[in-house]
């Protein structure tokens, strides 16, 4: 029985090992195998070319996946994982050919179902004057009835207007001293309205230099921040992070060859100057040509780019930036959690 229990304790911390080493591998392939890009564009004047021609290729693990995009004349999108397709943008030919057929024959099945015979046409004219002549009775009645409620509403309306003269004539006027009172409560009311607005504008005035008042304060304190040593060196490491990404991101190779030409050979010797000024920078890579002997403007050429991105570049500087003292006092600042 012991053996038993062994033997099977034995066999799930085999699968266990193997499923953490199968995620260990997993992680470590994610981390360190490169992303490796591909983009090639073209451009041509011939005749019957698109004026444009772009190609970008994105491969991770020795193709297991990849991602093709390509604008020859329309953008195409394909991803692959192995020999199976992920998803294409746009999608095959066949598939849309047979929509087009299906929504076809409903069109057309459509358009007879709506066609009537004539027997049944005969009948429709008959129903349609039956209809018209209900709809006249109808109408008829509605117009009788609204004239009845209009009178009804007159009469209700003279009644009213008669019991208010009623009321009227049999309340009692009002004295001297009533009136005097009923004046005095008015200029009280009108006293208290223009007290009320007098203070309302005086609260706003006060409300308002207090938001002025922490706005200053707010900028004296960040002010502060900002010239802190703290700041200063938590920005000298985002700028030698950053750097070191940008370097790591730059392409392998970068390679383009161009022919430009303009109407006027003046404006293609000025393009060919700037970029003799460049040259230093630029020149190892790139390679311009010009044509002096065009009649239109024009521009060919070529640009090629390869390239690749590790995801450990991103983590490193992540880490790096989250476990600083510096930073993370930066943000408590910023958050005024250390005021």
């Amino acid at each position: 029985m012991i053996h038993i229990v062994l033997f099977i304790i034995k066999i799930i911390g085999i699968v266990l090992l193997s499923v953490l080493g199968i995620l260990a591998l997993a992680l470590i392939c994610v981390m360190f195998v490169p992303v490796r890009y591909r983009v090639k564009i073209s451009r041509s004047e011939i005749e019957g070319s698109p004026p444009a021609r772009v190609c970008v290729k994105v491969v991770w693990l020795l193709h297991f996946i990849n991602v093709l995009v390509r604008y020859p004349a329309k953008v195409t999108v394909r991803a692959r994982i192995l020999f199976f397709t992920l998803f294409r943008i746009p999608a095959k030919e066949k598939k849309n050919k047979k929509i087009k057929k299906n929504k076809k024959n409903e069109k057309n099945k459509s358009v007879k179902k709506s066609v009537p015979a004539p027997e049944e046409k005969a009948g429709q004219d008959t129903e349609a004057e039956t209809i018209k002549g209900a709809a006249e009775a109808q109408a008829t009645a509605e117009k009788t009835q609204a004239a009845e409620e209009q009178n009804a509403a007159e009469e209700a309306e003279a009644t009213v207007e008669e019991a208010h003269v009623t009321a009227e004539e049999a309340a009692p006027k009002k004295s001297l001293a009533d009136k005097i009172r009923d004046c005095a409560g008015r200029i009280r009311d009108i006293l208290l309205k223009i007290k009320k607005f007098f203070e309302n504008i005086q609260y706003t005035i006060r409300n308002f230099c207090d938001k002025i008042k922490a706005v200053f304060n707010n900028i004296q304190y960040y002010r502060e921040v900002l010239e802190s040593d703290a700041f200063r060196s938590s920005l000298q490491l985002c700028k030698g992070e950053l750097g070191r990404v940008l370097r790591k991101l730059k392409p392998d190779k970068f390679e383009a060859d161009f022919i430009v030409g303009m109407e006027d050979p003046a404006t293609t010797g000025e393009i060919l100057a700037i970029f003799g000024i460049l040259y230093p920078l630029i020149g190892q890579h790139v390679r311009i040509v010009g044509d002096f002997e065009c009649d239109a403007t024009h521009i060919e050429g070529e640009l090629y780019i390869r390239g690749r991105i590790r995801v450990f570049t991103f983590i490193r500087m992540a880490l790096r930036l989250y476990f600083n003292q510096d930073i993370r006092k930066m943000l408590r600042l910023f958050k005024k959690e250390a005021v």
